[in-house]
């Protein structure tokens, strides 16, 4: 009985290891997606050009992205006040604007750079007011 065992063994054996199935190769590691193609259509601008384009008639929506608290202090005229946190909420509104430049200003670039980015993400022609409302200001532009 003994030597049926080792013989019962040698065969559960070799048949364990004479597996077909392949062995495992390597993973390799994903590659990074390249960024959007749209981040690269954010036009930025100054204060100045903000003032001619809007001499011009060439600006249909300025978005002021501050806080309400902040819109009030003063804004650019005509600007229309959509605080940064709520944009992504608000996007379908803007949908008749999308063939169209849409202006983007806060207080000195920061959001307003955000907001461009994400708005150009969802297809849209930004403009972002570099030096904001306070570049506005600080060159005697008028505020509502």
């Amino acid at each position: 009985m003994h030597r049926l065992s080792v013989v019962a063994l040698l065969v559960l054996l070799a048949c364990g290891s004479a597996s077909s199935e392949p062995a495992p190769q390597p993973v390799e590691a994903p590659k990074p997606l390249p960024p959007p193609a749209t981040m690269a259509e954010v036009r930025n601008v100054d204060v100045e050009a903000l003032a001619q384009a809007e001499d011009a008639g060439e600006v249909a929506l300025l978005l002021d992205v501050r806080t309400p608290e902040e819109y009030a202090s003063g804004h650019v005229p005509g600007a229309q006040n959509l605080p940064l946190d709520q944009l992504g909420d608000k996007l379908g509104e803007l949908q008749p604007h999308k063939d169209q430049e849409v202006w983007v200003i806060c207080q000195s670039g920061g959001r307003s750079s955000v907001a461009a980015e994400r708005l150009a993400a969802a297809g849209f022609k930004p403009v972002n007011v570099k030096g904001g409302t306070g570049a506005w200001k600080a060159a005697g532009h008028p505020v509502e």
